[in-house]
């Protein structure tokens, strides 16, 4: 009987032992994401906080019915679609996919996108993402007599419309010359040419796609909070733009300071132009940079109060003269930065790539062959069986892909520079690597190409070599806001000075990234070019002017 008392304890004080083991094991903590993603027509994409993806199709297209055509997950994720905005459910792939054409002709990614789209990742526990998908619309609002632009609230789906008051003294008369609240394919009732009383607001019926919005439209004239004149301040120099009926303008201006003003100085007449539609642009030069200005304008013979504005500070980049160097990182490879801190590390190249197949490093500091001090050699060349070109770039490498790679372009920047300044030295090739699409290059002269942009991304853009995945340098790309290149095929046997002046979009909008990059072959991300071709570049500089 004791025997029988003894077991019976050993097994329940067992249990509770056994009962308090817990299972300590950490799951991985790999976060699934979507790296990439396209949709028919998109014409932009932005990745926001909080796994939201927003996308901007073209105006043409119906949101009820677009195809996914790249969603590049986070690797061994499986994609969850929702079900509700899926076209055919069961033929969504449940996996990411660089193009439609790798999957299965029965595959079926067309989605409804008219609402919010949830994707489920599920990588040791489940991620939600938000696919936001709009029409990129450009609302096109013009009147006769119109002063400054239209007021567009696109919430309220309200617009007001100022105009001059001497010019249009009545609001029975009002001349609308194009108005285009929605889509471009949308229809617009009543005809905008047949309304012209404006004695009160009028409502438009915009109809596109199956849905019709109702927007307000009033005219008013404008009193003095009606801000008719923009001023756009850059590090040295600032642009004012308006609207006249005269093309009668003048400007003076000063530095602001706090013990005494300096005298005023008149903008000159070359520095403000004025368009057939009655805009003008001021500009005014040799400002310094973070320092406060105020200005009074005059126009039409009316002298408005004096307005102040400050100049942007210049944002300066590490190592623009490629006098610092350091190897180090996974393969032991040359980096133009003098160490891979956050406050230094803004260079990469290919080299970390190539040194994964062969210790080879294309992108070298140059010591002898300078202009000062020591200098960046691209070269080209073949790592195994595949064409490597010499390269530098602001952002940082990120893994081997394939025989390719995928690299993070671009830097934190909100600077805007008139031009890129440097010295270069280039020995062209003769391409004798090629791939597809560009194999009818072979026997041609290589071309280096040196290139800047600025951008208005919210991340750095990862390229992909392997799937062709690269940045799109056409004014079709929206958030390129600023671009300017120099490429040759001419071999140039001592450095040359070059300058790249930036183009821009406008005259207000701020980036938030620059992407500078050098190559020895211009079209190296295609694996074609020379093994011969070697681009030097030293003392580059940002112009501010």
């Amino acid at each position: 009987m004791k025997g029988s008392i003894v077991i019976y304890f050993c097994l329940f004080v067992f249990l509770i032992f056994t009962g308090c083991i817990k299972n300590d094991y950490p799951l991985p903590t790999i976060e699934a994401e979507i790296k990439e993603i396209a949709i028919e027509g998109m014409q932009s994409v932005k990745f926001g906080d909080n796994a939201v993806v927003t996308v901007k199709v073209a105006d043409t297209l119906d949101l009820s019915d677009l195809k996914v055509e790249k969603l590049v997950v986070t690797d061994q994720a499986k994609v969850i679609p929702d079900e509700q905005a899926c076209l055919d459910f069961v033929h969504f792939p449940d996996t990411g996919f660089v193009s439609v054409d790798s999957l299965p002709v029965t595959a079926n990614t067309r989605m409804n996108f008219k609402q919010p789209v949830s994707f489920l990742l599920r990588l040791y526990q489940d991620y939600e993402w938000k696919v936001n998908v709009s029409h990129e619309i450009v609302r096109k609002i013009k009147v006769k007599n119109q002063v400054g632009q239209a007021l567009v609230d696109e919430v309220t789906k309200n617009v007001i419309i100022y105009v001059d008051e001497k010019e249009q003294p009545s609001f029975r008369n009002i001349e609308i010359q194009e108005l285009q609240l929605g889509s471009s394919k949308a229809e617009t009732t009543p005809a905008y040419q047949d309304v012209t009383d404006f004695t009160r607001p009028r409502v438009f019926l915009v109809s596109a796609f199956g849905e019709t919005e109702r927007w307000t439209v009033s005219v008013k004239y404008p009193n003095g909070d009606v801000q008719t004149t923009t001023i756009s301040p850059w590090a040295k120099r600032a642009y004012l733009q308006g609207t006249t009926k005269t093309g009668n303008i003048s400007v003076r201006y000063r530095l602001q300071k706090e013990e005494e003003a300096d005298e005023w100085e008149n903008v000159l007449s070359s520095e403000i132009e004025v368009n057939e539609e009655g805009e003008f642009t001021v500009l005014f030069t040799h400002l310094r940079s973070g320092e406060t200005y105020e200005y009074e304008l005059t126009v039409d013979g009316t002298t408005n109060e004096i307005v102040t504005f400050t100049t942007e500070a210049i944002q300066t980049v590490p190592n623009l003269s490629f006098d610092d160097w350091f190897k180090g990182g996974k393969n032991d490879s040359w980096f133009a930065n003098k160490d891979l801190t956050d406050e230094n590390y803004f260079w990469d190249s290919g080299n970390e790539g190539a040194n994964s197949f062969a210790d080879k490093n294309p992108t070298s500091p140059e010591e002898k062959d300078t202009r000062k001090n020591k200098a960046a050699r691209l070269a080209s060349t073949k790592v195994t069986s595949v064409f490597a070109a010499g390269s530098i770039y602001s952002g940082t490498f990120g893994k081997v892909e394939g025989l390719g790679a995928i690299l993070n372009f671009g830097r934190p920047y909100t600077s805007r520079p008139s031009a890129l300044k440097g010295y270069y030295k280039y020995t062209s090739g003769i391409i004798d690597v090629t791939k597809s699409p560009y194999d009818y290059l072979k026997g041609q002269r290589d071309s280096c190409h040196i290139y800047v942009a600025l951008f208005t991304w919210n991340a750095p853009f990862q390229v992909n070599t392997t799937t062709q995945t690269f940045v799109d340098l056409s004014w079709n790309n929206p958030d390129m806001i600023a671009f300017g290149e120099l490429k040759t095929d001419q071999s140039i046997n001592d450095y040359a000075q070059f300058t790249i002046p930036l183009k821009y979009r406008d005259l207000t909008t701020k980036p938030t990234y620059i992407l500078i990059v050098g190559a020895a072959s211009k079209y190296g991300d295609y694996f074609t070019g020379s093994t011969s071709s070697v681009l030097l570049l030293d003392e580059f500089e940002l112009v501010f002017e």
